[in-house]
């Protein structure tokens, strides 16, 4: 960590924050006189009044650019297939923000993107550094685990996008901490990418925060959980080959669940959820964490802000648990992960019975106020 790292690293971020911050203003005007907007329903969607959700394009610009600037693309060898599979990914996520598309037209796109980058730019993981007693997994088998966490990854990122300033914080913990890592590791063209898109999200929240002035839609939110899926696979694959060395990550892939826990136990919660009340799997309901949240009576920002600390805290207690065994570790995290919901519960529940309010009359309070 030099200060020659430095030299590519802060002109990487502020690249990405200040085209990013430039362009939003823009395409909220754009969309606007185009009618590219989208409006609330009475299920998932918890804004108020028409907002454009094109904001993918320039937090996608933003990051682009500046990778291409300051990154060293010709140091990875997966990046072709990286920038093809992504701007498929956006082109979709485009055309689903203008038009809607079929969920399965958009799910086999997505297969197919991550294929292209999981086996063209060789990002498998083939060792499971212990998790349920494996280790060495055979090729096939890598590619097809890879390709669903991509996959997944893409999906739960795109299903806590429901509220102000929610998934483009998450996505800035997501990207900083594993960009963080891959500096520390010597990977600086991975770090630059990693920071470029958390720069990119900054400049992004400074619209996106409530109230929102627009949204990152599925042009971004998929981009987005494409690029965090992907950074999480490099660190898995590069993080094997430095056994015994100084940044190795005994914990790995612990680590990795623990930096993705909000959209991991969101979208397995909601999943469970659906099955137990015989309920369509990809249907859109309110049963997300963060529309709980909101339904209480608790404000955009105090969500956000919760969920925010509360991927922060997962992942110190991944961090100060290394020293125990592997599967040990994973079932404390997602143990953890899964207490998020009913520990804000509890605590907003404490904050109203010390204030002497009603807990049931400000839930209902909330209520009507969604609904009016």
């Amino acid at each position: 960590m030099s200060i020659s790292d430095l030299l590519l690293i802060l002109p990487a971020v502020a690249t990405a924050f200040v085209i990013c911050y430039m362009a939003m203003p823009v395409i909220i005007k754009l969309a606007g006189l185009k009618n590219l907007i989208d409006a609330p329903d009475e299920v998932r969607k918890t804004h108020e009044g028409s907002m454009p959700t094109l904001g993918g394009i320039g937090i996608f610009s933003a990051f682009i650019i500046s990778f291409s600037v300051w990154g060293n693309a010709a140091e990875l060898a997966s990046y072709p297939f990286f920038i093809a599979a992504l701007f498929t990914l956006l082109l979709v996520g485009v055309r689903d923000d203008i038009l809607m598309l079929d969920p399965v037209k958009k799910l086999i796109v997505q297969i197919v993107a991550s294929i292209l980058v999981v086996v063209g730019g060789n990002i498998i993981v083939t060792n499971f550094g212990g998790v349920f007693g494996l280790n060495e997994i055979p090729w096939i088998a890598g590619v097809i685990f890879s390709v669903v966490v991509l996959v997944a990854i893409i999906n739960a990122f795109n299903l806590i996008d429901g509220i102000d300033g929610l998934a483009g914080g998450v996505g800035v913990i997501i990207s900083s901490i594993l960009g963080i890592w891959f500096w520390g590791a010597g990977f600086m063209s991975m770090a630059i990418l990693s920071f470029s898109l958390t720069a990119a999200l900054v400049g992004f929240l400074v619209y996106n925060m409530h109230p929102a002035r627009i949204f990152m839609g599925d042009t971004g939110a998929m981009a987005v959980g494409f690029i965090l899926g992907f950074l999480a696979l490099k660190f898995l694959t590069l993080n094997s080959g430095l056994a015994g060395e100084g940044w190795y990550v005994q914990n790995a892939h612990v680590l990795a669940i623990a930096a993705l826990i909000v959209p991991i136990v969101d979208t397995v919660r909601v999943m469970i959820l659906r099955t137990v009340r015989g309920q369509r799997l990809f249907g859109a309901d309110r049963s997300h964490m963060h529309h709980k949240l909101i339904d209480m009576g608790l404000s955009h920002e105090y969500v956000s802000f919760s969920l925010w600390l509360a991927n922060i805290l997962v992942i110190g207690i991944a961090y100060s648990i290394s020293f125990l065994e592997i599967n040990l570790q994973m079932a404390i995290v997602i143990a953890s992960g899964f207490c998020i919901l009913p520990a804000v519960q509890l605590l907003y529940n404490f904050h109203l019975w010390i204030g002497g309010e009603d807990v049931p009359e400000k839930k209902e309070e909330a209520r009507s106020a969604y609904h009016s």
